[in-house]
């Protein structure tokens, strides 16, 4: 039974503390940064302003700023680290920020160092899906030209494409999987002081094609599909928190995968969807998922069920702090995490 006071007292030690938010490199032209600095504003002033709603106060700053003002000891004092350099580089640059927070002893949020190079590399983080007894979709030969390409780390879904890669592509190619793709955020329950899964999004597409995938352009434009809550069996659920404590994420993120449909037909079915050990495919673990309007991280927040406990952690903060979005609840639940 989880224990109301201790919540409360949690939630007041967050109050008042200085949160850097730490964006992208500024001015910046790696591949994917056009893509992303279509919604950045968006994102940053969404999380501003959760950090406002929660009394504490915001300190802007790009990453190039962020590591020459902590090297050269010119930071003011900072509580907390939001890390949004997210999705386009490299795991060696995208580690930069928590490995940096890591040497001032500062908690990152929402992961660490040793998350990202593990989590967002697609073939490790398949490697031990698979070893904990996650199905993984086989390796394919590049003679094969059935399968679907992903880049190793890029993130918005850059360079996902069916088809055999060329010879110099760097990444994973596996079988595709025939069916849904669903994805299913994690987060930390301050109440119940453990992690937990929200309710699974599927992703269906408004053709009925079981070979649709969510691909750039289709994350891009947010066109061509609909969401739908479907259930998750108790076996996949535990083996979901096994992953994500396998790779030490203790505030939020979000897994992806595929349900194999045996049968085209049953993807006119959208009833009787529901993911299991069984019929699930893991595709990857995003350990810094972008959190913006209408996505499936936020149709997932507003589907969850009012029984649950997350629901009255949810109701909770909204009665000690007058107000509650997804935002504001992520970084009131990251920051307690720490505590």
């Amino acid at each position: 039974m989880y224990n109301i006071n201790t919540f409360q007292e949690k939630f007041r030690k967050i109050k008042g503390k200085i949160i850097a938010i730490v964006y992208i490199f500024e001015g910046d032209t790696s591949l994917g940064f056009e893509h992303f600095y279509i919604w950045k504003s968006n994102v940053i002033t969404k999380w501003m302003t959760a950090v406002q709603e929660l009394s504490c106060l915001p300190l802007i700053l790009d990453v190039r700023t962020f590591i020459d003002k902590a090297i050269n000891n010119t930071l003011p004092h900072i509580d907390y680290v939001l890390n949004l350099n997210t999705g386009i580089y490299s795991l060696s640059t995208m580690a930069l920020v928590p490995g940096m927070c890591s040497a001032m002893d500062v908690p990152c949020i929402p992961c660490n160092a040793v998350s990202i190079v593990t989590g967002e590399d697609k073939l490790l983080s398949n490697h031990i899906a698979n070893s904990i007894g996650i199905k993984v979709p086989k390796t394919l030969s590049k003679r094969d030209n059935t399968g679907i390409f992903r880049p190793y780390n890029l993130g918005n879904s850059l360079g996902v494409h069916r088809g055999a890669p060329s010879e110099d592509a760097t990444g994973i190619y596996q079988e595709f999987i025939e069916g849904y793709e669903i994805t299913t955020p994690v987060i930390y329950n301050a109440l119940e002081e453990k992690m937990e899964v929200m309710p699974t999004v599927a992703f269906i597409p408004l053709d009925n094609n079981p070979e649709w995938y969510y691909s750039e352009d289709d994350k891009k434009n947010q066109k061509g599909y609909s969401f739908k809550i479907v259930s998750l069996n108790d076996d996949l659920i535990k083996k979901y928190l096994e992953l994500i404590d396998a790779l030490s994420v203790h505030t939020f993120c979000r897994i992806d995968a595929r349900i194999k449909c045996e049968n085209k037909n049953l993807i006119l079915n959208t009833d009787n969807i529901s993911a299991t050990l069984k019929n699930t495919y893991f595709i990857e673990i995003n350990v810094m998922p972008t959190i913006r309007d209408n996505n499936s991280f936020q149709y997932s927040f507003n589907s969850i069920e009012q029984s649950s406990s997350i629901y009255e952690c949810i109701r909770l903060q909204e009665k000690i702090n007058d107000t509650i979005n997804l935002n504001s609840f992520l970084l009131a639940s990251s920051m307690m995490s720490f505590l």
